[in-house]
């Protein structure tokens, strides 16, 4: 299993590139993938993902977390992309370290990659469900 991260210049002193692999890896030593795949994390400020949001979602606004599936879903999963401003945004707002949100929007966007979404009631618990159990916490 291959983790590739890659962190803008101007976060890369704030955050723990082994800390986001090993979320990852959590989730895919919980879930056991069949393959060995790989993905990557990408982690970026508020511009750049409100940018990835537009283009791809239509929205324009920035957002805590990103996925995107690959069609090489055997070999690559695909890419998490995630906001360091609003995952700091996020943690101050929750009473928690930027660490620990770090830490759960990996563990969310791998799900998402893995095939959990969030779409309907139902499939937000059972995903916030399995996010609470790997990360080993309750989440508010």
């Amino acid at each position: 299993m291959e983790i590739n991260i890659v962190v803008a210049p101007k976060y890369a002193r704030r955050i723990s590139q082994k800390e986001l692999r090993s979320a990852a890896s959590r989730v895919l030593a919980a879930e056991s993938p069949e393959a060995d795949t790989s993905l990557s994390i990408v982690v970026v400020g508020d511009r750049a993902i409100k940018d990835y949001n537009r283009r791809f979602h239509h929205v324009n606004a920035a957002t805590d977390v990103l996925s995107f599936d690959s069609p090489l879903r055997e070999e690559y999963l695909g890419d998490v992309i995630i906001s360091y401003d609003t995952a700091k945004e996020n943690a101050r707002r929750v009473g928690w370290s930027v660490r620990q949100e770090l830490e759960l929007l990996v563990i969310h966007g791998v799900l998402h990659l893995l095939g959990y979404d969030d779409t309907t009631p139902d499939r937000r618990e059972a995903m916030w469900r399995r996010q609470a159990e790997i990360l080993e916490r309750e989440l508010l």
